[in-house]
């Protein structure tokens, strides 16, 4: 049986769907939708170069030869001594939370929830357990948002995720310290496949964070996520995405919320590691009422890409958006963001509103900001964008240097002011300090 699970996990074919589907005991409903989204990434081309979606993104790095699509079983721990030392600063014991979910490669490795919460009806688990003891739950809402035929890397997400975050917060109830899901990568040569899906049932609240981390392994790693957040009517959710892979990792995301009337959705993203980074984030607002903030943060050095599309989405009327994207690029570094607010013609009254601020730290470095409007609205409130893209400012270094501060020190407390905007509504203190870290490692401090 072990050698089975090992060629299983070093051939990536339809046998290794079925050994990851047997392994963790799944009801053969998901079997079936695992091997429904096998056929379907099977059938699909990798993306074309030449097209609008994919043009700026570096497709001749993509592959998956020779990776594994998943690992070995992991053992459960019960503190951040068992993980490895590489990836331990994800597990923080001296962190306020509600609770905490660890993933390790493929596994879920611990799990804990305040017991008042459980109490009141609200499910922090594994994607497995709760496909076993939710079943309506996540037979209604698994890949509801994001679907397997979009691309293939996400028809792979679909046949072969694995460990992954459920979060379902009853009506009426109000978590009032956040949920953490981390997942983290140790292995070279290995995919993973992280899944968040997040139900907020009418006038409940929620902030989850979902933070990954590895150190540099060799070879490549990829992964392929997604990101489901269902925020019902009156229902407040803030979702913090921290990305710290290592140098080695290749990253595609596909983040999507859906918001019913008067739901309130806000999502800070932070982007610091990997070698490649594509995500797709779109908020849907369906309800009346709804409100969207997007916030990123993201700090390029060596020859890291990050391409970002987003999509503020207005389906109905008097709804509000706002995006805030700042990037700091340095080296060889790029960022490539296309945002698109689409207000259709059911979605008057509505109002949006896009930015994106880009800080070059070196000649080499380069920012690509597209912003668009699609109005098909006669009477929006207001709609607006606007993108930059420069060095940092000398004429606000010469006023600090005339205040006796020295030119690199100067530069770098803007640049820590440029960070802040979006950094301080992060809302643990203790995570802010694990991202300054990073960030000022990265400007050589």
């Amino acid at each position: 049986m072990a050698e089975a699970a090992t060629a299983a996990r070093t051939s990536l074919n339809r046998a290794a769907v079925e050994e990851l589907s047997k392994r963790f005991d799944e009801p053969a409903w998901l079997l079936q939708r695992r091997l429904e989204a096998w056929a379907l990434f099977e059938e699909a081309p990798m993306p074309d170069p030449l097209s609008d979606e994919w043009k700026r993104t570096d497709v001749g790095r993509m592959t998956l030869d020779g990776l594994a699509p998943f690992a070995p079983t992991r053992a459960q721990v019960t503190s951040a001594a068992g993980l490895p030392a590489a990836v331990r600063s994800v597990w923080d014991e001296r962190e306020q939370l509600a609770g905490r979910l660890v993933q390790l490669d493929s596994d879920v490795v611990h799990r804990q929830l305040d017991d008042a919460l459980a109490s009141q009806g609200v499910v922090f688990t594994d994607m497995h357990t709760a496909a076993r003891e939710h079943e309506d739950l996540i037979r209604e809402h698994l890949m509801s948002t994001v679907s397997a035929g979009e691309w293939k890397y996400l028809g792979l997400h679909g046949a072969l995720w694995s460990g992954g975050c459920f979060v379902y917060v009853p009506a009426g109830v109000e978590v009032e310290l956040p949920l953490e899901y981390a997942a983290a990568l140790t292995e070279p040569n290995l995919m993973q496949f992280p899944h968040l899906l997040i139900v907020a049932e009418a006038n409940s609240k929620v902030t989850v964070i979902q933070e990954a981390v590895s150190p540099a392994l060799k070879g490549l790693n990829v992964v392929s996520g997604a990101v489901e957040v269902i925020v019902k009517d009156g229902a407040q959710v803030q979702l913090v995405d921290v990305q710290r892979w290592g140098r080695n990792v290749q990253m595609f995301s596909t983040m999507r919320a859906s918001l019913s009337r008067d739901a309130t959705f806000q999502g800070i993203m932070l982007g610091l590691g990997g070698t490649m980074t594509k995500t797709r984030l779109d908020a849907v607002m369906n309800g009346t009422g709804a409100h969207v903030e997007l916030l990123g943060l993201f700090f390029g050095d060596k020859d890291q890409q990050f391409v970002y599309d987003t999509l503020q989405d207005h389906v109905a009327q008097r709804t509000e958006s706002d995006l805030l994207f700042k990037s700091t690029l340095t080296d060889e570094a790029s960022l490539v963001w296309k945002g698109v607010i689409n207000v259709r013609h059911t979605a008057g009254q509505s109002a949006a509103n896009q930015t994106s601020r880009n800080l070059l730290l070196s000649d080499k470095a380069s920012a690509s900001p597209t912003p668009i409007l699609e109005i098909a609205a006669y009477d929006v409130t207001r709609c607006g964008h606007g993108a930059t893209v420069g060095p940092v400012d000398q004429e606000q270094v010469f006023y600090l240097q005339s205040r006796g501060i020295p030119h690199d020190e100067a530069e770098r407390l803007l640049v820590d002011g440029f960070f802040a905007e979006v950094l301080e509504r992060v809302p643990s203190e203790r995570l802010q300090r694990r991202v300054l870290a990073v960030l000022q490692s990265k400007l050589g401090r």
